[in-house]
């Protein structure tokens, strides 16, 4: 019945209102076509032939069928150009491998004069032109008759893998899939927790086994450790290559997608092919960063040993000392790896990279930028260094702050006050400021420390000088040689001033050096019996008792009364005569 109705089917194609509009405008369009190709064949063979075929192929076009490429459209016809004509001819064979009722072997090529068609059944499917064949480099009637062939295997595998068969078949696939995706995701989350557990077990074990300086927990600390870390690095690897086998399999387990599958395999392994070639041609130059970093590391090693043995003075140098040693061999070394960077640069992969070098740039920039106070303390830690002002340890002053210093590197000196406060001071504050070494002398013959005393005219000054050096003898960390001296450093209205000068090896002490000194002082004056007034208090007190403790006064001691005493003499007052006054003075104690 089927089979009866086929040829009534046809006739009625034959005379389809369709077919008798579509041969017009095909007409006209290869009769346009025929032009424009013969005006590019004469433009051709002006402009030479290898131009004419590398603009063709530039305006070629694919057809695809589920993502495959099967053919190229080489030029464009009627206004069509080569991908609208691509997209047309895409549509017309997916239609007519969805119509069952055209039978594959009805897909066939006829010649049309000035161009070819392919048809199926009696519907066209497209046109061959001549432009098509020369592009090709075949004849008219060959690609006519290839593209025929293409259409045919297209469309009756577009029907063999577009069944409900095959659809439930990708469908269970890629249930099975995803099953054994998740279950290879958790295989492998729990391998990396139990070698994660097993390796800190082990570590435990191994630092509780041995003491700490030992070898073996060190490489399980520096060694291990590292590489758990790690851990969580090659697992992320490990699922994004499950995702994408699985991404692969998913998209060919349908005809639609299939051959995006394939591309993307395909694109994944040339990926890795080139990875592979880059690694196996860099392998020459790794040799060579991997000399100069040997190099390099020799030279730190000679470096390290030349400065140390200076350092601990060993080795001598006229004009070098052994506190230059670490600083220098610390520049020294900056000044190696700062040399082997510049050399390996140009051996590191991607460094021709336009990226490598903005980021380069970038960093230059950046540094140079926000580095300029620190550059500037940099360069004057430098400088302090080999002007030898001051060492850690010694006791300084350096502007208001005055202490021990405990550190001093190349940005900032870092200073222990009295108060054990520390204060950082930067190195170019140091260098621009004034500094007080009481360590220096203090190594050699004792630095001086000083401290003034006002005494009144009626105490006798070499009593007075006696006084101070027992004071000064009698404290703590005080030198006996040289011996404490003193200088009458002025001579007021009502006092002497006295300054005592003593011998200190200990300027660290300074503080508590000079609360004793006075509490020896007082001591001492109490004991003699000499008061230590001011004129402010001479002005105050009515001279009835003396101003020195109750132990220190003699037994037997009485308080002279006040009085008053007649001025005999007249005085006068810039020249002139005053009149006679009566003052309230304390009398005299002899």
């Amino acid at each position: 019945m089927r089979e009866a109705q086929m040829p009534q089917r046809t006739k009625r194609c034959t005379v389809s209102p369709a077919r008798i509009i579509l041969r017009p405008i095909l007409t006209c369009a290869m009769v346009g076509a025929l032009s424009v190709s013969s005006s590019a064949r004469h433009a051709n063979q002006e402009l030479g032939s290898d131009e004419g075929q590398t603009a063709t192929a530039a305006s070629s076009a694919p057809v695809e069928i589920d993502g495959r490429s099967i053919f190229l459209v080489h030029s464009s016809i009627g206004g069509l150009s080569a991908e609208e004509r691509a997209e047309n001819i895409e549509q017309r064979i997916v239609n007519i491998a969805r119509k069952n009722e055209i039978r594959v072997e009805e897909i066939h090529a006829e010649d049309r004069g000035a161009w070819t068609e392919i048809l199926a059944g009696n519907g066209v499917v497209l046109g061959v032109t001549e432009n098509d064949a020369r592009a090709a480099g075949r004849s008219r009637a060959q690609l006519g008759a290839e593209y025929a062939e293409i259409i045919r295997r297209t469309v009756a595998t577009f029907r063999q893998e577009h069944t409900w068969r095959a659809l439930l078949r990708g469908v269970i696939a890629c249930v099975i899939a995803t099953a054994g995706l998740l279950l290879s995701v958790l295989l492998l989350l729990r391998v990396r927790r139990m070698v994660r557990s097993r390796l800190e077990m082990w570590i435990r074990r191994t630092a509780d086994a041995n003491s700490p300086n030992s070898v073996r927990p060190r490489i399980a600390r520096y060694l291990l450790l590292p590489l758990l870390g790690t851990g969580a690095i090659l697992i992320m690897f490990a699922v994004v290559a499950l995702l994408e086998v699985y991404a692969a399999f998913i998209l060919h387990s349908f005809p639609s997608t299939r051959y995006t599958s394939i591309r993307m395999n395909r694109w994944a392994i040339s990926e890795l092919a080139g990875l592979g070639n880059a690694i196996w041609s860099y392998i020459p130059n790794l040799v060579i960063v991997i000399v100069i970093l040997m190099a390099a590391c020799y030279l730190v090693r000679l470096d390290n040993f030349i400065f140390a043995e200076i350092q601990e003075g060993r080795l001598t140098l006229h004009g070098f000392y052994p506190d230059w040693g670490a600083p220098t061999g610390k520049l020294v070394r900056l000044l190696i790896l700062s040399a082997t960077a510049v050399v390996i640069f140009p051996y590191l992969p991607g460094s021709n990279s336009p990226a490598f070098r903005g980021i380069s740039v970038f960093l230059g920039v950046l540094l140079s930028l926000g580095s300029t106070s620190a550059v500037s303390h940099g360069v004057a830690g430098t400088i302090l260094t080999y002007m030898r002002s001051f060492n850690v340890g010694d006791f300084v002053r350096i502007g208001d702050t005055v202490g021990e210093v405990v550190e001093r590197n190349l940005l900032v000196t870092r200073i222990c006050t009295q108060k054990n406060e520390i204060v950082t001071i930067p190195n170019g504050s140091v260098l621009g400021g004034v500094v007080l070494n009481y360590s220096a002398e203090a190594r050699k013959n004792g630095v001086i420390f000083h401290t003034t005393v006002s005494i009144g005219y009626n105490s006798p000054w070499r009593k007075v000088h006696e006084l101070l050096i027992n004071a000064a003898l009698s404290t703590q960390d005080v030198l006996k040689s040289p011996r404490p001296f003193v200088l009458q450093s002025n001579l007021q209205d009502f006092y002497v001033s006295y300054e005592l000068n003593a011998f200190t090896g200990q300027p660290q002490n300074m503080q508590t050096i000079y609360s004793v000194l006075h509490q020896n002082i007082q001591d001492q004056f109490n004991e003699a019996g000499i008061e230590i007034n001011s004129p402010h208090y001479t002005s105050l007190r009515d001279g009835n008792r003396m101003a020195i403790p109750d132990e220190y006064i003699a037994k037997g001691y009485k308080e002279p009364g006040s009085g008053l005493r007649e001025v005999s003499e007249p005085e006068t007052f810039l020249g002139e005569p005053r009149e006679r006054v009566h003052s309230n003075v304390p009398p005299s104690r002899s």
